[in-house]
């Protein structure tokens, strides 16, 4: 009986230290905890020792009101604050002395600040420190953490600076239609500056036009589907719509992060005169160019009237050149033959004829990317917006799509909310992508309707 008192009263022993144990691991990991959450900001107030110190990092934020400059340590998450006033010398890139109102969130600085007050005494830019704007080509892969771009590639990490207004935001916000400040040490990035962002195109009654292209400015140029909003650098563009033988034309400024609309329902028509001209050229296979457009002839070309230069050849044949007429609207044939060089020369004939130019935005307007027809994209939130791939519409939030590979850009519309576009980099790996995004916010000015009339013009 007293061996089994003994040894219940070692067990009970045994239980008290393992909870005594267990306690302090406890409050030792809260320790850790909250050490660790302190360390990740700090404001410099001032303390004994040496009489300065120095910083070096990325400006996250800069109070120009109350003087107070916010610095992240390059590759680190610690911030520290710094007040400074007129007192303090700060000086750019190239030495030259300015006042704390230039300095620029994603600025890389190094501060000296003074140990017994807390306050900045100076900062300029390390010679190290290399500086790209209006970087507007480059290629964001997230899968190795690189940006490329003026023929070099570059390695971002998750505490790298991205921002955009001075607001920090996602590397996924990032859209290929903005134009980016960057700026790092080596080929490592410390900060991704948005220096211009982009807005969104939205087309109405438009139908004439689908099946056709649509040129806005000179860098995007698409085939024009049903239910289309086409995410765009801020600015002023030309838009131009072209199908067949129409074309409308309308002016637009698009601001960053709005909506505007361009209502094509004022469309009219030109009264035009059309003639269909086939043409009939022997040796088959001899090339063809209206006014120096190389242009196909196997089908019957609609031209309108007006007179142009055309030109056959082919090696080993004289080249031909004369000038077609058109006047009438009924089908007219063009007969060349082509003499070869070593031959008498024998005579051509042609008749009255008239051209068009090919249309310009046709060639090399799109990119064929890879479908994974086994696999789809699945977009589960936010709930009831509208989802474009590329511009398209693939429906409205949950939706699932086909997989395309490669980079993507996806866009979400809901009527009394902005618009949001993200960047993302779709896998050949296999397997289906589901994503999910966070809510849109609500904006009562998101839109704002364009009042420039469509004006109808002839194709070029």
């Amino acid at each position: 009986m007293q061996r089994e008192k003994s040894l219940k009263y070692h067990l009970n022993k045994c239980k008290i230290g393992l909870w005594i144990a267990a306690l302090c691991l406890i409050l030792g990991m809260a320790g850790c905890t909250s050490a660790g959450s302190q360390e990740t900001r700090q404001t410099v107030t001032g303390s004994a020792g040496s009489k300065s110190s120095d910083i070096e990092g990325v400006v996250t934020a800069n109070d120009t009101v109350n003087g107070q400059l916010t610095l992240k340590d390059l590759g680190g998450s610690m911030e520290t604050t710094i007040s400074y006033d007129a007192s303090a010398k700060m000086t750019d890139r190239y030495g030259q002395e300015r006042d704390g109102s230039e300095i620029e969130i994603g600025e890389i600085l190094q501060a000296k600040y003074d140990n017994a007050s807390g306050r900045l005494l100076e900062t300029g830019i390390p010679e190290d420190v290399w500086e790209y704007q209006e970087v507007d080509d480059y290629k964001v892969d997230s899968s190795e953490g690189s940006i490329s771009f003026a023929d070099r590639k570059y390695k971002y990490t998750d505490d790298t600076l991205v921002s955009a207004g001075g607001k920090t935001i996602s590397l996924m916000e990032i859209n290929p239609q903005d134009v980016l400040t960057v700026r790092g040490i080596g080929y490592n990035v410390y900060s991704v500056v948005r220096a211009k962002g982009h807005g969104y195109i939205r087309l109405a009654n438009y139908k004439d036009f689908i099946g056709g292209m649509i040129e806005v400015g000179s860098d995007l140029i698409l085939p024009v589907a049903k239910n289309m909003l086409l995410t765009v650098r801020e600015g002023s563009y030309k838009v131009i719509l072209c199908k067949d033988h129409s074309t409308a034309v309308k002016n637009v400024i698009v601001r960053e992060g709005k909506e505007v609309t361009l209502d094509f329902s004022d469309y009219k028509p030109a009264d035009r005169h059309i003639g269909i001209i086939t043409f009939d050229i022997e040796p088959a296979g001899a090339d063809l160019t209206i006014n120096g457009t190389a242009v196909g002839y196997t089908k019957p070309i609609a031209l309108a009237y007006g007179t142009y230069q055309i030109q056959v050849s082919m090696t080993g044949y004289t080249t031909y050149k004369g000038t077609l007429d058109v006047a009438e609207s009924k089908g007219t044939t063009v007969k060349i033959n082509l003499v070869e060089e070593k031959a008498e020369a024998a005579e051509t004939t042609t008749s009255p004829s008239s051209s068009q130019k090919s249309n310009k935005k046709s060639s090399g307007s799109t990119q064929t990317k890879k479908m994974d027809s086994d696999h789809t994209i699945t977009v589960s939130a936010p709930e009831g917006a509208e989802v474009y791939l590329d511009n398209v519409y693939k429906g409205i939030a949950p939706c699932s799509f086909t997989k395309i590979i490669g980079s993507q850009t996806i866009s979400l519309r809901k009527d009394g909310y902005t618009p949001k576009s993200y960047s993302v980099d779709v896998l050949d790996d296999g397997e289906d992508v589901k994503l999910s995004f966070s809510d849109l916010k609500e904006s009562s000015d998101a839109t704002e309707e364009t009042e420039a009339p469509a004006t109808p013009a002839a194709s070029p």
